[in-house]
């Protein structure tokens, strides 16, 4: 009979495979999705689904690393079933998945605590019928499953993006209430019926705007918050922050936005992991890692991705959003960084931290991997349902670089321009930091 602790870490072992089969499966579908035909289309794995494996294998990780699972058992359930709806070419089969991952989601638990997972489900549940029963198709593999896209579907599954995302507290500023509340796997998890969309056609310029503004002001609302509320609730919003990224590069609807998306989900577990591995500890120094202003780490990426990514769609407000969305993401965790300097033992002693430090110092200097393996198959197996308004391309001295519709250049990784700017943006969250310490200090006095 194995004790709590074993169990603890048999389940992170089987979550930790769980990751790796995510990523083995990227490897296995970088050419072509897998369909097998002896299923008649209800299986379909393919560069999409592997991305959202891979995220919801890393952010279960991070939620039993950081000690908030109330059930690692149940954690590894609902890991699973969302799992096998990554791995279902039947929109019916994906969502009843869904429903049943919230259930156990929420099995034990007051009503009321269901309410945050059942609004974006029942929004998803209506979407797909939508969708299905107008196309008389429920297998989005096959070419007449897109006659069934309809503005009434796209309008449902994002509302259930943005519910299952937690983005109803941007509204009040509060984290109150259960349908403000964000669940850490199915919150994520919530974007991919949206996404999923790309595989059945192109998105008319409504729902490419809608998508767009929604996130777009998502993402610089919860940066906001994340940069003026308490120093403890960083890690309220900056998740709603990576999300509304993420909802903003579904609006660009090009292979530029899919980046965006895949990045700010990628970076979801480790700031999620980072910042619980910091609370209340002395000299959580590696958290810079995790800081939009300093180079390498994946949120610095993730910044400049999206930078880049409205840059090429040629969409100047969201570009002017998105970079004071990063400067104001970078104020919390700068703050967090030096909260401690000059207490405690040189060297952290928590080593969840220093994991995450680690691995978005390696998803920051590895992006180029990252995007040939996740990203480039996935915008090639969604280009029925994509634009050509920019792309984030590999260059071979330049890690990364944004290219316009025009296959034009718009902006590289590592060129001095960049860093000057990101210097800039460094400086500025500096800045902001010692404003805001001031601040606080002179309120406590």
């Amino acid at each position: 009979m194995l004790n709590a602790v074993s169990a603890h870490r048999f389940i992170g072992f089987l979550l930790t495979l769980g990751l790796l089969a995510g990523l083995g499966m990227a490897w296995l579908v970088r050419d072509a999705p897998l369909a097998p035909g002896l299923a008649h289309g209800l299986l379909r794995a393919d560069a999409l689904g592997a991305l959202f494996a891979v995220v919801t294998a890393g952010m279960a990780l991070a939620e039993l690393g950081a000690g908030r699972a109330d059930s690692p058992a149940r954690l590894l359930v609902v890991a699973g079933l969302l799992a096998a709806a990554y791995l279902s070419g039947h929109l019916g089969v994906m969502a009843g998945l869904f429903a049943l991952a919230g259930f156990v989601r929420v099995s034990g638990r007051q009503p009321a605590a269901a309410l945050p997972m059942a609004l974006p489900l029942i929004c998803l549940a209506l979407g797909v019928a939508s969708m299905g029963i107008q196309a008389g198709e429920w297998r989005y593999g096959e070419p007449g499953a897109g006659a069934g896209l309809n503005s009434g579907a796209f309008a449902l599954l994002l509302l259930a993006a943005l519910l299952g995302g937690g983005l109803l507290a941007l509204v009040d500023g509060r984290d109150v209430g259960p349908a403000r509340q964000l669940d850490p796997l199915l919150g994520p998890a919530m974007l991919y019926p949206l996404l999923r969309l790309d595989s059945l056609g192109p998105w008319n310029l409504g729902w490419l705007a809608a998508a767009l503004l929604l996130g777009g002001a998502a993402a610089l609302w919860a940066a906001w918050r994340a940069a003026t509320d308490d120093l403890g609730r960083a890690g309220v919003w900056l998740p709603r922050y990576m999300i509304g990224l993420a909802l903003a590069g579904a609006g660009l609807g090009s292979g530029a936005g899919l980046a965006l998306a895949a990045f700010a989900l990628l970076s979801m577990p480790l700031v999620t992991l980072g910042l619980s591995a910091a609370a209340g500890r002395p000299r959580p120094w590696p958290l810079w890692s995790l800081c939009t202003a300093a180079p390498c780490g994946a949120p610095f990426v993730l910044a400049w991705v999206g930078v880049a990514a409205a840059t090429a769609g040629r969409v100047p407000a969201l570009t002017l959003a998105l970079w004071a969305a990063a400067l104001l993401a970078a104020v919390p965790v700068a703050r967090l960084a030096a909260s401690g300097w000059g207490e405690g033992p040189w060297w952290p002693q928590d080593t969840r931290l220093l994991l995450a430090a680690g691995l978005s110092a390696a998803l920051g200097m590895g992006a180029p991997l990252a995007l040939a393996l996740l990203v480039r198959p996935m915008v090639s197996q969604l280009a029925g349902g994509l634009s050509p308004m920019g792309e984030i391309a590999l260059w071979p001295w330049a890690g990364l670089i944004a290219l316009d519709s025009a296959r034009q250049p718009v902006a590289s990784l590592p060129t001095l321009a960049m860093a000057g700017l990101m210097i800039i943006l460094a400086a500025i969250a500096w800045i902001g930091t010692r404003l805001i310490s001031w601040r606080d200090r002179r309120d406590e006095g």
